[in-house]
């Protein structure tokens, strides 16, 4: 038998945390504010199991009002339901735990813009406001702001969370299984699925977890604390404590928009012939863009490409280049042919024996981070981030492009407009010009777009996402924002509202 476990607090003064049972140490409180020194306000918001793209935000003008609103789905047959997260709404005059939050300065009006991030149960915003006088005074006041060490946040009584209107409110949910088990559920806000453990000692199941600081945290969080306890002191294996900890994260850290498909800047192939297949995203450049030559050692293909600036706005024009190389000592690369088609270089490489009598060598190449001290005698296996499914492909952290020399590494880039508007570049390498989409649904501005499978690709790629936010929700028509796609990325002008 296995009993739930009664939440008691870890000192004489009460919970460390009255938002959460379980955290130790770190910044307390289901929300925690600062002020940046770029005069924009940095605000963090607890959605305890609400994935990436669960969340909505925007921004109420008429009303000055930032509102939030998450769903997290029932993730389990034992949760008691789903939860959802609504109202969460910011306004001037905000009381949080009795804190009086609000723009404390009268030169400012209301915020601008804002950058949101969702991740692992956090919801962090970058707002930006408006000043009411020109030129604005220099002003560092923006919001009464909930210190993450307040004393008022630790006590003996635990808190639900505010922003919840359907669902449980509490850290802690369980449920006593009919075959004498029992389901435990625990938030732990900001804690990546690596970052949980699970220990079963003297009777009692334990779980610890690391949350990092991320953006502008005051600092990262740490939860510990028994949520079960065995009916007998013999400690069951770990093994056998099935558990499931989501962590959400880009799908692929090479493209924020990429929701499917196979990943990474590169993919290798070795075809039935022994060939090798190649596809390097090179977004922006033209069929003529690109040269790609063979090495005088017969080890390496040498490839250069350049995307132009297709529009004014633009930061600059891109320069790539990259080496690739046999990493086997038996044979060399007797010729190639390659396709340049919307953003993307696709390869088919044959390689010669040199040495006849060895046996097949299934290793081709090394990738971007390609050394000759890596040559061996093969067979080799292909190295780190040439297999499209690598879950290291995925995580929270996007990775610059490799083979950039020269301009923007990244998927994205916008500038605001003097007029108000927005300017934005996004990059989705494989997809043709016609099978770009933009929409307008509930203030935000969504692209998707569909690469087909070409060659030897592994299959095709799907990519969706919002790119810009307008500041109200009155949906203009997609008709008035410019749109230009060409060489697997769209650039989009979006008018003011």
């Amino acid at each position: 038998m296995v009993s739930p476990v009664t939440l008691a607090p870890q000192s004489p003064e009460g919970f460390y945390a009255i938002n959460n049972p379980f955290l130790v140490s770190g910044p307390k409180g289901f929300i925690e504010f600062m002020p940046l020194e770029s005069d924009d306000m940095y605000i963090r918001v607890d959605l305890p199991g609400v994935p990436n793209n669960g969340v909505d935000v925007f921004l109420d003008l008429p009303n000055k009002t930032v509102c939030i609103s998450g769903d997290a789905p029932k993730e389990h047959k034992h949760d008691a339901t789903l939860r959802s997260y609504d109202g969460t709404a910011l306004r001037p005059k905000l009381s949080i735990f009795g804190e009086k939050s609000k723009i404390v300065c009268r030169c400012t009006e209301f915020y601008s813009a804002f950058t949101s991030h969702m991740a692992d149960g956090v919801l962090r915003l970058v707002l930006t406001k408006i000043h009411t006088d020109t030129p604005p005074p220099p002003c560092l006041e923006f919001l009464a702001t909930p210190n993450g060490q307040n004393p008022k946040l630790t006590g003996p009584i635990l808190k639900p969370h505010p922003c919840v209107c359907q669902g449980s409110q509490m850290p802690y949910e369980y449920k006593v299984l009919q075959n004498g088990g029992l389901f435990v559920r625990v938030d732990m806000p900001g804690v990546a699925k690596e970052n949980f453990t699970v220990s079963v000692a003297n009777g009692r199941v334990k779980v610890t977890g690391e949350a990092p600081a991320l953006s502008h945290d005051s600092s990262g969080r740490f939860y510990s604390g028994d949520v079960a306890m065995l009916s007998t002191l013999i400690d069951i294996p770990v093994r056998k404590i099935k558990t499931i900890a989501k962590s959400e994260g880009f799908y692929a850290i090479n493209n924020q928009f990429l929701a499917n498909g196979p990943k990474g800047f590169m993919e290798f192939k070795m075809l039935e012939n022994e060939d090798m297949f190649v596809r390097i995203d090179f977004p922006g450049v033209p069929k003529d863009g690109v040269r790609v030559f063979l090495d005088q050692s017969k080890k390496a293909v040498c490839i250069f490409a350049d995307a132009p600036k297709e529009h004014k706005y633009d930061f600059s024009e891109r320069n790539y280049g990259t080496t690739t190389g046999l990493i086997c000592r038996c044979c060399a690369i007797s010729g190639f042919t390659s396709l340049m088609s919307d953003g993307v270089l696709r390869l088919l490489l044959t390689k010669t024996k040199i040495t006849p009598q060895r046996s097949s060598c299934i290793s081709f190449l090394g990738g971007p981070d390609f050394r000759e001290d890596l040559r061996g005698d093969g067979p080799h296996k292909f190295p780190h981030g040439t297999d499209p499914h690598d879950p290291n492909l995925s995580g929270r952290i996007l990775m610059p492009h490799p083979c950039v020399n020269y301009g923007s590494e990244m998927a994205y880039e916008s500038k605001q407009l003097q007029n108000g508007g927005l300017y934005v570049r996004v990059d989705m390498p494989g997809v043709p010009k016609e099978n770009f989409t933009v929409l307008v649904i509930n203030g935000r501005v969504k692209v998707t777009g569909e690469a087909p499978a070409l060659s030897h690709d592994s299959s095709g790629r799907f990519y969706s996402g919002d790119v810009a936010m307008l500041s109200t929700l009155i949906d203009i028509p997609v008709r008035k924002i410019k749109t230009i796609a060409k060489n697997g990325v769209i650039r989009l002008i979006i008018p003011p509202v």
